[in-house]
């Protein structure tokens, strides 16, 4: 079946709204010749008159699971302008592609397409072939990374924490690449973050990449920010001990795919695909999502941009999150996250294993979008939490985990919003309160646009009815209290993002 020519297959594939906009403008002067369709309107392909004297020719195979779009234009990778206006002409204007046979060589071209896609689904159905050298030897060299770095944990803790200096902190980043090196990215990265909590009164210039591996906290008073510290170096000690017990069964058991695993395997270099996800299991069938809050921010310690949108499956209740990573020296050369004002279903999904936020993917030819309904906003207060009691519990869940998030993004059904001190408090229908503030490691404040957002939502003094909250929730450093940062509000109909 072919992909779908609409406004949600734009919306995926533009890499740059200019070139959208410039493929319009083709569209509008008429650049385009000779437009032509398979009667399935699984292909389709012409020409568009450039500033040279031949003009370009373009083709789209919309069939699979992900347009193949090719130009004979020097612009790479694509889309170009000229591929997008034929998009843009297909869509506003079916009537003007001639329906016609594939050419051969088009033809030939999805064969081997189709052909590559075939063997990477039977290849991830399939068990690894484990190559029992290969595995020793990588056994082998993240064991002893793991060696390493549970000697680095013990020097840390017998020496104290408050002993971490920039020069040691510059040393545990040098260190950290060697557990890259090793096959330990998970670990490695861990290990960057307390690195990069140190204290930097002592600057040296010497050790200045050091210094731009700024991780929240980083500027928190001494007694906050060891606290903080702490619990990473507690999170790296759990990573040694439940990684070297990773490494001892391998060999006799394979690579483990369980959901209790799942954060150890990323530990030891494993990297999930969406073939994979689906192969192994982890897969969902017609999810319907409403994007409840979107944020994005550079973490420089993974020297990445993050973009994350938190949905609600309307269907089970769960917050999934759409997750993208994209390289800060590569920024203009990665496509950026799409969010979605519009309630989305996901023909086929894959779903990655972890704990309350999973992780979610989809092809571009899997997304449809709608408008809005009455029925969606009955649904997301139906299926939010409808006390604080039942959130908590689910939460408590995952942080005895030590490798878990130390936060959860949860949607909790709301009676009441009030004043407590300089703060807010979430009341539920059972009278109970949870206290709302930022985290002192929150990338950006939120609880104040909460107020404003939740005043207009008064009658009569009371939050209008029926309301929820999509909040973070967190552990205080200062007391181990469980917090709640606001990231999103619903009240009856409206919807309100309290965030970027």
């Amino acid at each position: 079946m072919a992909i779908a020519v609409t406004e949600d297959l734009l919306r995926a594939v533009v890499t740059k709204d200019k070139a959208l906009s410039d493929g319009r403008t083709l569209l509008k002067k008429g650049a385009f010749k000779n437009l032509k369709a398979t009667a399935d309107q699984s292909l389709i392909w012409g020409e568009c008159q450039g500033s040279g004297a031949n003009p370009y020719v373009l083709s789209i195979d919309l069939a699979g699971d992900n347009p193949t779009i090719r130009c004979t234009c020097p612009v790479k990778p694509p889309p170009c302008k000229h591929t997008l206006g034929l998009l843009v002409a297909f869509m506003e204007k079916p009537a003007s592609f001639a329906t016609s046979e594939a050419p051969a060589e088009l033809l030939e071209k999805r064969g081997k397409n189709l052909e590559r896609a075939e063997k990477k689904a039977e290849a991830a159905t399939k068990p690894k072939e484990v190559n029992k050298a290969a595995l020793e030897k990588k056994t082998k060299i993240q064991r002893e990374a793991l060696d390493l770095l549970e000697k680095l944990v013990l020097d840390l803790a017998s020496s104290g924490i408050g002993t971490l200096d920039g020069k040691k902190g510059a040393k545990l980043v040098e260190q950290a690449r060697q557990l890259t090196d090793a096959y330990l990215p998970g670990a490695a990265e861990a290990l960057r973050r307390l690195a990069s909590l140190a204290d930097r009164r002592d600057r040296d210039d010497s050790v200045e990449h050091f210094y731009q591996l700024e991780e929240p906290g980083h500027d928190l008073p001494d007694d906050l920010r060891m606290r903080l510290m702490t619990r990473h170096l507690t999170r790296l000690w759990a990573m040694v001990r439940k990684g070297q017990k990773a490494l001892d069964q391998k060999l006799e058991e394979g690579e483990s795919v369980s959901d209790a695993e799942a954060v150890v395997e990323d530990l030891l270099g494993h990297v999930w695909d969406l073939a994979s996800l689906k192969a192994q299991g982890h897969a969902r069938q017609n999810l319907r999502l409403f994007e409840l809050a979107d944020e994005r921010y550079r973490d420089a310690v993974r020297e990445e941009k993050i973009e994350q949108g938190f949905l609600l499956d309307l269907d089970q209740g769960d917050v999934l999150v759409d997750r993208k990573f994209r390289p800060l020296a590569a920024l203009d050369k990665v496509k950026e996250k799409d969010s979605y004002e519009k309630p989305v279903t996901i023909t086929d999904a894959g779903i990655y294993p972890g704990f309350v936020n999973r992780r979610v993917r989809w092809e571009i030819a899997a997304l449809s979008s709608r408008p809005a309904t009455t029925d969606d906003f009955t649904r997301i207060h139906a299926v939010a939490h409808p006390t604080i009691e039942a959130a908590l519990a689910k939460y408590k869940e995952q942080i005895r985990n030590p490798l878990a998030p130390d936060d959860a993004v949860v949607l909790i059904r709301t009676a009441d919003l009030r004043r407590a001190g300089d703060a807010l408090a979430l009341i539920d229908e059972k009278g109970a309160a949870l206290l709302l503030k930022d985290s002192p490691i929150a990338r950006y404040r939120t609880s104040n646009n909460l107020a404003m957002a939740a005043g207009a939502q008064l009658d009569g003094g009371k939050l209008r009815q029926p309301a929820s909250v999509l909040l973070r929730l967190y552990l205080g450093l200062a007391d181990d209290a469980i917090y709640g940062q606001p990231l999103a509000l619903v009240v009856g109909t409206t919807h309100v993002r309290l965030g970027m």
